[in-house]
């Protein structure tokens, strides 16, 4: 096929050519239409036939040609030399081209390519007549040694081996089971053998061979079985029609999906596209979206006018990486796309899934009406079965007594792969996952999508140490490249796994089991890959209890405020922190980090903050008789910022309480700013004029940002105490004194948390910080505690208190 397309780049090459020659010259109009025309087929084709680069350069220069009126004519026709200069340099390679362009092509056609390895040579030369004669292609291994390097130069499709060899009677499984494990092979294994025993079957079990063939071999059963191992059934084979002007294109696709036992229909001319569609019914129709005289989506349009066509699937296809208002019309039509160059693997996922369904639909469609799980088991996106299926699955195994291993897969912050980069680009990096999972499995193995970014596995008869080993391999495969649309992704995840030791659980307990498993691996920063065990369920109880009470707490006043003291490098007393703590009736004390991440989620945090602000201002006020230039310090979350109203709700508790605007701290930490920048900015600064303080706490331990200092009215940094722990390292020490200085350059107030010894203290005062906070000075106290330390019993003496500088 390629050396086909190489031959049609020499007509394309020469109306380019015939373009950059005329251009600007002649009708404008006209030139620049058959131009973009001919880019958009080159960037469609280029790449799935080996030459990348071909597609990039039609790409930008397609680019160009979009908006004319703000691109010279000399760009653009620069931009074309270098898309002739490689046209020419593909058209003069030579015949026998690179191993890398070789390897596309190679996997792209999808040859049905096998490899046979027995040491009987007569057998192995009958095996390879009866194979070729039956189209396909044989590698022929007589030495079993030479297999591992045999399957990783060729990757073949399925492999037929004979058990017994001179280096032992399951020689061909013990081979087999080596390269499984060094290459991570999957593909289908028929072993032959003539000793068909309980041992020789055992072997063949254990190498993840799915048959087994006694010897003398039936030459047509054999080819019968690797007929039912490579293609669809060829009595009702699913239909696809694809409309695309570039042949090139249509011959690619058309092959790619005839060898996976499709029945495929092409389609140059939109305009006889409609009458084939009627008279084939097509399962799918996947349509190029610019062809000349009629869009793809006004073809669209007009398939959708014929009731028999409405509800065929349609998937719209273009090279073009920018979409515009005609596509958000694509998904309100319920219609999807897919950007060219498409690889073959994930053309056969996108087909697969669509025709399976639609087949589905037709054929149930009054049933449906009644019982829409029946459309539930298969996810569409990547064709894989859903989480209904598992669940009938693992039903099915815990009824046979078959033991197994559950997994569940969860990706790494996989949300902001969708707000960075698109859905669109989300939806490929799902696909490209699903598919290098399934390379990782075994046949009797099988993978499952729930939604999102969630994936299941499913192993059978396996054990402890084999589950770990896989789910290792399968977090290494995902770090590895993504391909070019996102090979800046730094890919990640967690993997949760329990196992079926009592066969009287339900599904729906073992699911929830490898749920709590998946989330201790989460929280894990070391280790992503975590086993159930009966820990977790008591902890996941307490939790529970927590949340079903923490609404009550609240309610009831069960959180109380303690206060850590804040000082200057002389120790004395600059501010106080407002700490919440939670004593519950029957768990005890109750951390923060646990409290307060589920008042989050329950909406309950404002509540929390007005409580805690309303009690510690009360006590603020009597300090202040004694200490007039004390500061109270208050954690605010993102959640008390969605509020408009808070400087002015702000201000009327600081009256009431008779306090200036000037006596209270809000420290805000870096995730807030994230939030919502414009609107959090504006309110900030309002606060900032009213005379409150901003401080922006745990600096450097979120997603950090220089902006942030110049772009929001910070006056106070937060030093997190994970750097000032660190100070004995010299790395550590040179970036916390990076920030000191930094923070001084932008005429900002240092706060030092986490202030331990009194060394750390002494290089920090060297540094000119300016306020100190941690155990070295005091824990939290309680307000009584507080009344009773050495700031308010011992006199008071002259403190520093500098001025905060004028932002």
């Amino acid at each position: 096929m390629q050396i086909k397309y190489r031959q049609n780049l020499s007509y394309k090459a020469e109306r380019l050519q015939n373009l950059y020659n005329n251009i600007p010259h002649e009708d404008q109009s006209t030139q620049l239409d058959e131009l973009r025309q001919l880019c958009h087929q080159l960037a469609g084709s280029g790449a799935i036939y080996g030459f990348p680069e071909i597609s990039r350069l039609a790409q930008v220069l397609n680019n160009l040609l979009k908006s004319t009126e703000h691109t010279s004519f000399l760009t653009i026709k620069l931009s074309l030399s270098e898309l002739l200069l490689e046209l020419e340099h593909v058209k003069a390679l030579p015949s026998s081209i690179s191993h890398q362009q070789a390897d596309i092509v190679e996997s792209s056609s999808t040859k049905r390519k096998i490899v046979i390895a027995d040491d009987d040579a007569d057998l192995l030369n009958f095996l390879s007549d009866t194979l070729e004669k039956a189209g396909y292609e044989v590698i022929a291994v007589q030495d079993i040694r030479l297999l591992a390097d045999t399957v990783a130069k060729h990757n073949p499709l399925i492999l037929l081996c004979d058990m017994a060899f001179p280096e032992g009677d399951t020689a061909g499984a013990e081979y087999l089971i080596q390269v499984r494990q060094q290459q991570g092979v999957t593909f289908p294994v028929l072993f032959i053998s003539a000793h068909d025993n309980f041992t020789s079957r055992l072997a063949a079990i254990r190498a993840g061979s799915s048959h087994f063939l006694a010897k003398p071999i039936d030459s047509d059963k054999l080819c019968q079985l690797l007929g039912s191992l490579y293609q669809k059934s060829e009595q009702d084979p699913y239909r696809v029609m694809l409309i695309d002007d570039d042949h090139d294109v249509l011959r690619f696709y058309r092959q790619t999906l005839q060898m996976a036992g499709y029945k495929v229909l092409c389609c140059q001319k939109p305009e006889y596209a409609l009458t084939l569609m009627l008279k084939h019914q097509p399962e799918l129709v996947l349509i190029d979206l610019h062809m000349p005289d009629c869009h793809g989506l006004e073809l669209g349009q007009i398939i959708r006018q014929h009731v028999e066509l409405i509800d065929t699937p349609l998937v719209f296809m273009s090279a073009d990486e920018s979409l515009d208002e005609k596509m958000a019309a694509v998904r309100l039509a319920g219609d999807e796309f897919v950007h060219k160059p498409i690889a073959p693997w994930r053309l056969l996922m996108i087909v697969e899934a669509r025709v399976k369904r639609s087949r589905l639909l037709h054929q149930q469609k009054r049933k449906l009406m009644r019982q829409p799980e029946l459309v539930q088991h298969l996810d569409t996106l990547t064709a894989l079965p859903t989480l209904w299926q598992l669940h009938k699955d693992i039903e099915s195994m815990q009824h046979q007594k078959i033991p197994f291993y559950l997994l569940k897969l969860d990706l790494n912050k996989f949300h902001l792969v969708n707000d960075v980069y698109g859905h669109q680009t989300g939806d490929l990096l799902l696909q490209t996952v699903a598919w290098k999972l399934m390379q990782q499995l075994d046949t009797k193995d099988q993978l499952y999508r729930q939604n999102g970014d969630e994936f299941w596995l499913l192993l059978q008869n396996t054990s402890q140490t084999t589950a770990q080993r896989l789910a290792e391999n399968l977090l290494i495969s995902l770090t590895q490249s993504t391909g070019t649309l996102i090979s800046e992704l730094n890919l990640s995840a967690s993997v949760g796994i329990t196992s079926s030791d009592a066969f009287s659980e339900s599904s729906e307990l073992m699911i929830q089991q490898a749920n709590i498993a998946l989330h201790q691996a989460k929280e894990k920063q070391s280790y992503q890959i975590q086993f159930f065990n009966s820990t977790m369920q008591t902890d996941l109880s307490k939790r529970y209890q927590l949340q079903q009470s923490i609404k009550q707490a609240l309610q009831q006043h069960e959180f109380y405020p303690v206060f850590q003291p804040i000082v200057t490098k002389d120790n004395q007393l600059y501010s106080v922190e407002l700490l919440c703590r939670w004593q519950h009736k029957f768990q005890g004390p109750v951390s923060p980090e646990v409290f307060i991440p589920m008042l989050e989620e329950e909406g309950l945090i404002q509540q929390l903050t007005w409580q805690m602000l309303k009690e510690g201002l009360k006590h603020l006020q009597t300090w202040r008789l004694q200490q007039p230039h004390l500061k109270l310090s208050v954690n605010f979350s993102a959640s008390d910022f969605t509020n408009p109203e808070l400087p002015s709700e702000l201000m009327q508790l600081l009256t009431e309480n008779q306090l200036p605007a000037q006596a209270l701290i809000l420290e805000i930490t870096e995730s807030v700013l994230l939030e919502n920048s414009t609107r959090l900015n504006q309110q900030l600064r309002q606060l900032k004029m009213l005379g409150f303080t901003i401080a922006l706490d745990d600096f450097g331990t979120g997603y950090s940002s220089l902006s942030y200092l110049d772009y929001y009215p910070v006056d106070i940094l937060k030093i997190d105490r994970s750097f000032i722990n660190k100070l004995d390292n010299a790395k550590a020490k040179r970036l916390t004194l990076a920030i000191i200085h930094l923070a001084h350059e932008l005429q900002l107030h240092i706060t030092a948390e986490g202030i331990e010894t009194a060394e750390q203290l002494q290089l920090l005062c060297a540094e000119h910080c300016q306020h100190f906070q941690g155990y070295f000075f005091s824990k939290p106290l309680s307000a009584a505690d507080l009344l009773r330390s050495k700031w308010f019993t011992q006199p008071l003496t002259t403190s520093v208190h500098q001025p905060l500088p004028e932002r």
